[in-house]
């Protein structure tokens, strides 16, 4: 049996988009004049019924809505489709067959089904041919509210802080922190400790020694509103690291972050790498181009410098003039080849000449670091929540505004 949750998706297009029954239809009367199209009495009537049938399935019991206010909703919902069908049709938005096919194996497999089993369920539904023509257009009606909302959805970086300091973001963004800490009561002994830790000295080993709080226990994981407002620089800190002595009332502390989680926390492996990129084109065939590469791994093995050689020949624009420095990343973003001779390389090596989709190459790794990219990914979730927020609300006002610029003439009386 399928999930409940596909009977759902194949019963809600069914019965939101136009035209979503299989039968047929006497096309006798005009119910709305809308722009330069029309809606139809008949396909007012038929999604006021499907309404009503799907409400009374779904609520058995359960009184509906008074009438006309629903048949007013279900008109007004019409004529928006329709204007924003009549938008799609001018700015030559389309969805094609093959985007079509794709979105429905999507559905497929986020319910653990084949696409012949979901055809078939929906099938049982009603008429395929019905459902793929309304599932189109209310892809290409979201792909129109996309273009029409987005651009005017705007966040600044102020937002993201905000939301992420704000007991929300807090919740919503969960990071919990495993904080070390050194109660240092004279300042000079303070001194002193903050000299031991940064020509290296273990945290532990002070702690055990030096330490003058009555808290032995061993870190706990804690949110940062459990922890003292004088450890709220532990969001900055990188996993490993101490803090200089933070004054207080009771001395000075050190801080140590032994750890931290959270489905934002990611610390990540990054290479810093250059290259150099000869392609092949109309006037330099594959031979001329692997020659052009050998010629210059050779001239760098014999001295001349890397960088110099780069902005003379690379084909790579993002780089080139940066000597082929493409700066700090992880290599999972390139191309598999050259991800793999990246990984593989030892450090401040030039590779030997290999070939990737985009042409002939010699790179050489310059540094390796681990990164905490756990800020971006904060950021990156506080702006999905945001942004969600705003675009229904920008969505509202902009269907608002499209209905009261347009053209709209109702005839039947509801």
């Amino acid at each position: 049996m399928l999930k409940k949750v596909l009977k759902k998706i194949i019963s809600l297009i069914l019965f939101f988009s136009l035209n979503a029954s299989g039968e047929k239809v006497v096309l006798d009367k005009i119910a709305v004049i809308v722009g330069d199209g029309l809606v139809l009495e008949s396909q007012f009537n038929l999604k006021f019924q499907k309404y009503v049938q799907e409400f009374s399935k779904q609520n058995p019991g359960q009184a509906l809505p008074p009438e006309s206010f629903l048949k007013k909703q279900i008109l007004e919902s019409l004529i928006v489709e329709e204007l924003l069908l009549q938008k799609a049709e001018r700015f030559g938005v389309r969805i094609s067959d093959q985007e079509l096919n794709d979105y429905m194996d999507q559905i497929a497999k986020s319910n653990n089904i084949t696409l012949e089993e979901f055809i078939n369920e929906v099938s049982s539904e009603g008429s395929f041919q019905n459902f793929r023509r309304d599932l189109k257009n209310n892809l290409i009606i979201q792909r129109v509210q996309r273009g029409l909302v987005r651009p005017k959805v705007f966040i600044s970086d102020q937002e993201l802080e905000n939301y992420i300091a704000s007991a929300e973001g807090q919740s919503s963004i969960l990071i919990e922190y495993k904080v070390n800490q050194i109660l240092i009561k004279s300042k000079i002994q303070a001194e002193e400790i903050s000299q031991k830790l940064s020509d290296g000295e273990d945290f532990n080993d002070l702690k055990a020694r030096y330490d003058e709080s009555t808290e032995n226990e061993e870190p706990k994981w804690q949110r940062k509103s459990e922890l003292p407002s004088l450890f709220g620089i532990v969001e900055d800190m990188q996993i490993g690291s101490h803090s200089d002595p933070l004054e207080s009332g009771a001395g000075f502390y050190f801080i140590k972050l032994e750890d931290k989680r959270g489905d934002t926390v990611k610390v990540e492996s990054q290479d810093l790498v250059r290259h150099i990129l000869i392609q092949t084109s109309e006037i330099r065939s594959d031979k001329q181009a692997e020659e052009l590469i050998n010629e210059i791994k050779n001239r760098i093995s014999k001295g001349e410098e890397f960088r110099v050689l780069a902005r003379l020949y690379s084909d790579d624009p993002g780089s080139k003039l940066n000597g082929g420095d493409l700066g700090w990343s992880t290599s999972d973003k390139y191309d598999p080849i050259f991800k793999k001779v990246i990984d593989d390389s030892n450090l401040n090596e030039v590779s030997e000449v290999f070939k990737s989709s985009f042409g002939f190459h010699i790179l050489e790794v310059l540094d390796r670091r681990k990164k905490d990219v756990s800020k971006e990914l904060q950021k990156d979730k506080a702006f999905k929540i945001i942004f969600e927020r705003k675009y229904e609300e920008q969505l509202e006002r902009t269907l608002q505004e499209l209905r009261a610029e347009s053209y709209v003439d109702i005839k039947i009386n509801i």
